[in-house]
């Protein structure tokens, strides 16, 4: 895991010091995947190899209480918590780039597009987001794995289990679009609910890298 993390790092920093030239001198805010915590260790050194390498202040930002938060608390929470940590935070209220991992994306993409009266985002790197769901998890056997795959679409599941937010199951989109409650919303799908507002909140980003990471999402290009 080091390794990826390293190979992370350094594909960030060549974008910030060669593609975005502005995110220099602006501090950034990193969210972890799912499963992770900003006091863990190769958390906080990812922080602190991007701090080094790109001359910008930056900062994990924790949601509750990290590792088990990230799996039990719905996505649309998880965005209303780091939109209220945002606008509380001083050196943020110029502006701020977003670096995020993993199931971290669903979070940064909901704080970019939900949090009103905040500081803007400049930049938005993602590694390995599920931006456009993901239909499995793969090598997951356990019983919240088996919810996951028998009752994604029920409002326990959907309020219990965060992935559950962005799993899109390509053989039953009705049921998807009907009763998932985070994807469906942050990336317009309802045809009667589409929200402009979103859609411009996103779309004002200076500059939106994403990379890849096929270990662990699939489909892949998710």
């Amino acid at each position: 895991m080091e390794k990826s993390f390293q190979k992370s790092a350094l594909l960030v920093t060549l974008t910030l010091f060669f593609f975005i030239p502005v995110s220099i001198s602006v501090p950034f805010i990193l969210f972890h995947g799912i499963r992770d915590q900003c006091s863990n260790g190769g958390v906080s050194s990812f922080v602190q190899l991007l701090s080094n390498l790109s001359s910008s202040h930056g900062s994990c930002l924790e949601i509750g209480n990290g590792e088990q938060d990230s799996v039990t608390m719905p996505l649309t929470q998880q965005a209303s918590v780091a939109c209220e940590k945002v606008k509380q935070m001083k050196d943020l209220s110029q502006g701020y780039n977003i670096v995020a991992q993993s199931q971290g994306n669903l979070v940064a993409r909901g704080l970019i597009e939900f949090c009103d009266n905040a500081p803007p985002v400049f930049n938005y790197i993602s590694l390995g987001g599920p931006h456009a769901g993901i239909s499995d998890i793969p090598k997951c056997n356990s019983t919240l794995c088996e919810l996951l795959k028998t009752a994604v679409y029920t409002d326990f599941v959907q309020d219990h289990i965060a992935p559950s937010g962005y799993i899109k199951i390509p053989t039953d989109i009705k049921d998807y679009l009907e009763h998932s409650k985070y994807l469906p919303k942050i990336n317009n799908e309802r045809p009667n609910e589409r929200n402009t507002t979103f859609k411009d909140r996103f779309t004002s980003l200076h500059n939106l890298v994403l990379v890849m990471v096929p270990l662990f999402l699939k489909p892949p290009k998710s």
